[in-house]
């Protein structure tokens, strides 16, 4: 007795299910970067730190960052900067994948 299978569909719906995933992500990755901007308690004369929150999707996660090289120092002065956004995306995260 032969039994002949075909996995297209699971194949698919896999690839699919990963789009979902990675689709969900770039949504909180956008709104905590917009969160970010509107959210800053901080003073940006040059809009150099406001402009440099950005965010990377990939097969391990979203990865939120702010690449002026002084933000960590805003930060650290008790001004919110990416903080606050980054807690609330892990949050909404969370309540999306659980």
């Amino acid at each position: 007795m032969v039994i002949d299978s075909d996995f297209f569909d699971v194949d698919q719906f896999f690839d699919d299910l990963e789009w979902e995933v990675q689709k969900g992500m770039i949504d909180v990755g956008d709104a905590a970067v917009k969160d970010a901007e509107e959210s800053g308690t901080y003073q940006d004369h040059t809009l150099t730190l406001r402009t440099s929150n950005t965010y990377d999707v990939d097969e391990d996660g979203l990865t939120l960052e702010n690449t002026a090289p002084y933000a960590s120092y805003v930060e650290a002065k008790g001004f919110v900067v990416l903080s606050d956004p980054a807690l609330r995306a892990e949050s909404k995260l969370k309540e999306m994948f659980e």
